[in-house]
């Protein structure tokens, strides 16, 4: 072998070696093969924590990982072209989207809103501000109700693509949950909204308009109709609005679609509204469900903590669907809250696997294991976790507040509405009188609803200590021993002891128990759940709902009978549920209580004989203290042309205040309110006067403020003067001018 050839020979040897080294270099760095002597001290140990995969691993980044996110070819290949000008590039981006959003160019804006997620796919940040800047701030912009649901459904699927690009990151999850459960339930245009909520959960040939009525004739097919209206019952009732014969402002805010045809031609005018179902070849909507990337409402997959919650292969074909029940954004809001939890660290416990109360456990600590689990950027973890409970809560509230409370169901048609307004007369042709068409009947649907979230606030209590087992606390004491021996923050070495380790998890679940339950209010969510899972509440709250009906219908008979008899039930549950009455660190239950007294009181002054009645026999009983009173209001029919006389003493203003007086102190008339003359269990005031007074101001009811009384002959005080809890019901009126 000549020199060259030797030399050939060793140049092509020492270049395989070298590339064998470097590949063997950069796949440690990668971290694919492990770090020798990564376990000793010095630059081995430096050189493990800083490979790509132990960088990744601390940054919570992994763009290949499939447990991570879904890969994104096209979104690669784009950043690889660009090589370093990737943030030049960005930055363009995201000016340009924000000078298209002023301009008004919502088309253009999207466009560059998924060019610059595309480029940081991992970057979450442009995620959440994106999807909410569309969800929020686009969609109000827009003037009908069906462009700003659009606009809605698509910051919701931006964001859900997020969440399927970054499956490590509990904050989409809850933002997601956050957005079903604030625009489907408190936003502009709700009952707009959720109406088309119901419409992309609806099959497709169930809301064909065109099957409800004759092309050739216009006229409406009955039998399909009622059909429709039996399995979308709350459709159908938003739709049309609780009584055609509401006044008030916020009943001229509702849909009020009157008629059939007017149901008809909304499900026309929506037809093509975002939903779950997948189009054919004819981009004919079909009743098959469309991939999960492409349904609307967008659904977290199926996990096995969660199997009652929704998920893309659900059905929701009617409101009594299998397993969900009813179908709204409350229940979307549920499924991604509890979807979040899967990331979280798991709660403290104790040697015994009790739960126990505490901040989030360090990484490495307390089963916390940074390669799993995740730790959300807001809110705090103790308020993240009971995201799904609150939602089911929500949802119970909803089905109270539209009307359905028991099995009875609601009657479509009011016997006392307009004939051209039945939906089912009779007779087409000479209406008489409605048929007794019923719906939503044979379910208890708050009822039921009520008693899921009163389920999941006792779990939500059991698995994260914030309910104490009679004892607890004392064995959490005499478990502490001297709180002061216990260091605040022990080190890993500290915990390996069993004995200090049990003596910090009781430290730490005495301190954290009543802060958690205070920040969170989960004293008052627990107790409500439970006392409205029963059907007494249900009760009370269904005849104080129909009272309030009476009263928007201009019925005042009716709305003030009833409302005494739900007064009276309402009573008992707070008699029977202690803890729903005065629950800690809330007077929600107390506000509700004043505000349908108030509206008894209000209807009492305002349209009943009896009190006016009972005014005459106070101040009559008042005449033998002060001889020169004359009676308030006139108990003669006056003569065919007869005005009556002006009596100053008892001017408009003192007639009115002596009403008052008397419906809130008189307690054995009939028309008495039941919470009148007595006080609650724990032999405090029903209401206090402070709740009372922001109730009444909330409500515009304008009242004399309290003032001393002038002298020990004064036989009542001024006017409006409250009577102390406890104090005689049936004492002297007040003095009109004193």
């Amino acid at each position: 072998m000549n020199p060259l050839q030797r030399a050939a020979i060793v140049r092509k040897a020492t270049y395989l070696g070298a590339i064998l080294v470097l590949f063997t270099l950069s796949m440690i760095w990668r971290g694919a093969i492990p770090v020798p002597l990564s376990g000793s001290s010095g630059p081995f140990r430096w050189a493990a924590n800083h490979t790509i995969q132990s960088q990744a691993r601390n940054l919570e980044v992994w763009e290949l990982d499939p447990q991570e996110g879904e890969a994104e070819i096209t979104g690669s290949a784009l950043r690889l072209t660009l090589t370093g000008s990737r943030g030049l590039a960005v930055t363009a981006l995201w000016l340009s989207a924000i000078d298209k959003q002023k301009r008004n160019d919502f088309h253009e804006f999207e466009q560059r809103v998924m060019m610059v997620t595309k480029l940081q796919p991992n970057f979450i940040t442009p995620w959440i501000f994106q999807s909410w800047n569309i969800a929020y701030n686009v969609s109000v912009e827009m003037h009908g109700s069906g462009d700003m649901y659009f606009y809605i459904v698509r910051g919701i699927q931006l964001l859900a693509e997020g969440e399927r690009h970054n499956k490590r990151s509990p904050d989409i999850r809850y933002q997601i949950a956050f957005y079903y459960q604030n625009k489907f339930g408190v936003s502009d245009q709700v009952e707009t909204l959720r109406c088309l909520f119901d419409l992309s959960c609806i099959p497709p040939s169930q809301r064909n308009p065109k099957q409800f009525e004759d092309p050739a004739t216009g006229k409406i097919d009955v039998a399909k109709f009622q059909e429709f209206c039996e399995k979308h019952p709350h459709l159908v009732r938003r739709l049309r609005g609780e009584d055609l014969r509401y006044t008030d402002k916020r009943a001229k805010e509702k849909l009020r679609r009157g008629t059939p045809k007017e149901v008809i031609d909304f499900l026309k005018a929506n037809w093509e509204v975002p939903s779950r179902y997948r189009p054919n070849y004819l981009k004919e909507l079909t009743d098959d469900l469309a991939e999960t990337e492409n349904q609307f409402p967008a659904l977290p997959p199926q996990f096995n903590e969660g199997p009652d919650e929704a998920n893309p292969t659900s059905g929701t074909a009617d409101d009594r669907a299998p397993g969900l029940g009813y179908f709204t954004g409350y229940k979307a809001a549920r499924a991604w809250f509890s979807y979040s939890l899967l990331l979280l660290p798991p709660a403290l416990k104790d040697a015994q696997g009790v739960p126990v109360p505490g901040p989030t456990p360090a990484p490495g600590t307390f089963g916390h294991d940074p390669t799993k689990h995740r730790v959300p950027r807001l809110p705090m973890m103790v308020i993240f976790r009971q995201g799904a409970p609150r939602a089911q809560s929500y949802q119970a509230e909803m089905e109270q507040k539209e009307g359905w409370f028991d099995e009875e169901g609601w009657q479509i048609d009011d016997p006392g509405d307009q004939p051209s307004k039945w939906w089912f007369p009779d007779n087409a042709d000479r209406p008489t009188q409605p048929r007794n068409v019923v719906v939503g009947t044979g379910r208890a649907w708050s009822l039921e609803e009520w008693r899921k979230a009163a389920e999941m606030w006792e779990r939500h209590g059991r698995d994260y200590g914030l309910v104490f087992a009679q004892g607890r606390r004392e064995t959490l004491e005499n478990r502490r021993g001297d709180p002061g021996s216990v260091p605040n923050d022990p080190t890993s070495e500290q915990l390996a002891d069993p004995v200090l380790r049990e003596r910090y998890l009781a430290k730490v679940a005495l301190e954290n128990y009543g802060s958690s339950r205070s920040v969170t209010n989960f004293p008052y969510f627990l107790a409500a759940a439970q006392a409205e899972a029963k059907p007494l509440t249900v009760k009370a709250r269904k005849t104080l709902w129909k009272a309030e009906q009476a009263r928007k219908i201009s019925n005042p008979p009716l709305a003030i009978r009833l409302y005494k008899e739900g007064l009276g039930l309402w009573k008992q549950v707070l008699v029977e549920n202690r803890d729903f009455h005065r629950p800690e660190r809330s007077d929600r239950t107390e506000e509700e209580t004043a505000e349908y007294e108030l509206a008894y009181l209000r209807l009492l002054v305002q349209d009943d004989e009896r009190v006016r009645k009972r005014a005459n026999e106070q101040v009559h009983a008042a005449q033998a203290v002060v001889p020169f009173l004359t009676l308030p209001f006139q108990t003669e029919a006056l003569a065919p042309g007869q005005v009556a006389v002006a009596d100053p003493l008892w001017a408009t203003a003192n007639r009115e205040e002596i009403k008052w007086y008397v419906v809130e102190n008189v307690a054995d008339a009939d028309f008495s309110s039941p919470l009148v003359g007595s006080l609650a269990p724990d032999r405090i005031a029903w209401v206090s006067e402070t709740m009372k007074e922001s109730v009444r101001s909330k409500q515009g009811v304008s009242r004399k403020p309290q003032q001393p009384a002038s002298g020990p002959g004064d036989p009542g005080g001024p006017m409006g003067r409250p009577v102390p809890p406890g104090g005689p019901p049936n004492g002297p009126p007040p003095i009109p001018g004193q």
